[in-house]
């Protein structure tokens, strides 16, 4: 029996000691990557590659249309990681912000173009609308708008052309974070613009919200390529929350009180000059507002002059 248990132990250690060089073994030898996984991703930046020549070599023709652009996107996107997504993405924006003018002078400056919008355009514009029009021309005009990523906006009796930016939102989940947040403030911004013929076209509460949004990208993405642009926004809306707007202002033109619901609203709202530059002049100016009794004072006057130039 003594014997038996000592064969028992024998075999036990020996088991011990194989399973322990066995596991440090396997602990100090790396094993190489799967061939197979090595070479989809070696396929892949090829693919990559090839792609982004190509887009790059699209964007150096001289007569590149949005559609173009538009098309290889959808075809592509993809293929390529998030930034290569997002590189291309700027792109399109770009050759939009550049196309814009002359198609903006195509709709403005055609006397058929706005008598045609001003007879089918009801809140905006759509696809039947547009094959309603009889006149070739102006047909053409409104569908190349449409095809090209814009949309039709009007004011002040006139109608125009500005960059859609809810036809973004396909590209939303292949960009970067950062072209992600863009896309969305920016669509915000086109869907429902925030001011037309000189009057807010949105609430106290809804300009606030938008201009601490855009002043969170800024303090989540200070490295991005579009920190500037939504710093031009900011700047926009900046000038609404300490000024308002002609025919919608902060303050009474008659009695220089600041309007009731715009003090409700500000008073309601908690401004954390940590967030940055926009909360940081608004709680300022929410303090002087208090001690001048919420009236426009050369004092308060003077601190919105300098604040809006310190917004970013």
């Amino acid at each position: 029996m003594i014997k038996f248990m000592r064969t028992i132990t024998s075999i036990s250690l020996i088991i011990i000691v194989v399973l322990a060089v066995s596991g440090c073994a396997t602990k100090g030898v790396s094993r190489p990557p799967e061939p197979a996984k090595q070479q989809v991703v070696q396929d892949a930046a090829v693919t990559e590659k090839a792609v982004m020549d190509n887009f790059n070599a699209l964007m150096q023709k001289k007569d590149i249309t949005v559609q173009e652009i538009i098309k290889y996107i959808d075809e592509n996107i993809a293929a390529v990681s998030q930034i290569s997504a997002s590189t291309m993405v700027i792109g399109l924006e770009n050759v939009q912000k550049e196309k814009l003018p002359k198609l903006q002078d195509k709709v403005g400056d055609s006397e058929a173009v706005q008598i045609a919008l001003t007879r089918i355009y009801k809140n905006g514009l759509t696809s039947q609308a547009i094959s309603s029009i009889e006149n070739k021309e102006v047909k053409d005009i409104l569908i190349e708008a449409q095809n090209s990523g814009f949309k039709i906006e009007t004011a002040e009796g006139m109608y125009f052309p500005v960059i859609d930016y809810s036809a973004y939102k396909k590209y939303r989940n292949a960009v970067t974070q950062d072209i992600a947040a863009f896309m969305d403030i920016m669509a915000v911004e086109s869907d429902k613009t925030p001011i037309k013929d000189a009057a807010l076209t949105i609430s106290w509460s809804e300009i606030l919200k938008r201009a601490m949004t855009q002043e969170q990208f800024i303090k989540n993405y200070g490295n991005s390529a579009k920190v500037e642009d939504i710093a031009q926004v900011l700047n926009r809306y900046a000038a609404f929350a300490l000024y308002g707007a002609n025919n919608t202002p902060l303050f009474s033109y008659d009695t220089k009180q600041m309007v009731p619901e715009a003090k409700k609203t500000y008073l309601e709202t908690m401004f954390d000059a940590n967030k940055g530059s926009f909360s940081k002049v608004m709680s300022e100016y929410l303090a002087l507002l208090t001690k001048n009794d919420y009236k426009l004072t050369d004092e308060v006057q003077k601190y919105r002059n300098k604040a809006s130039e310190e917004i970013r």
